[in-house]
């Protein structure tokens, strides 16, 4: 990269209140790391309760990054937490596999759509469903995202290959 191009992404960044920003492989102790990074960040918030639940967004956000996004070896993916006019903005991305993309759209598409109270209700059956889960968490991480987040979700599929899609997920609070 040249120096141009590292002051215009400075830029970007500076203009879009950008508070955190991550590109590149992501492992537990990454996630760990970068956890310890924004809880000394969110410090500055006088609300407790917004800062949990920024925290929270994160490490969900996070997780799904490490555990769905191995289309490779190791998993891959972005995070940037950015600041403007009162609202904390959470973006994760990773490249996942074009045929988990379907499926995953028409989960966000619900969730987008859905109010508070009917994200309460999915999660709630969600927990009660979590023994008969196989595999990470219980599937509640995208359900987890929307029920804190202050606004719907919103999400974007850019095209990669034939094979791969990149994921972006956006939670405000």
């Amino acid at each position: 990269m040249d120096i141009s191009t590292a002051i215009d992404i400075r830029s970007v960044m500076q203009t879009s209140g950008v508070i955190m920003a991550y590109n590149g492989s992501v492992s537990d102790d990454l996630m760990v790391t970068l956890a310890d990074i924004l809880k000394s960040r969110m410090e500055g918030l006088d609300d407790t309760k917004r800062s949990r639940t920024v925290f929270s967004v994160f490490m969900e956000g996070m997780q799904n990054l490490i555990w769905h996004g191995r289309t490779t070896q190791n998993a891959s993916g972005m995070v940037c937490i950015s600041e403007q006019d009162g609202e904390i903005t959470i973006v994760c991305g990773n490249r996942i596999e074009r045929s988990d993309s379907v499926k995953l759209k028409e989960i966000l598409e619900q969730l987008q759509a859905a109010d508070k109270e009917t994200i309460r209700q999915l999660y709630r059956e969600g927990m009660s469903r979590s023994n008969e889960h196989e595999g990470p968490g219980a599937g509640l991480g995208l359900l987890e995202i929307a029920r804190r987040a202050s606004h719907p979700i919103s999400f974007a599929f850019m095209d990669v290959d034939e094979l791969h899609v990149d994921f972006f997920l956006a939670a405000r609070i």
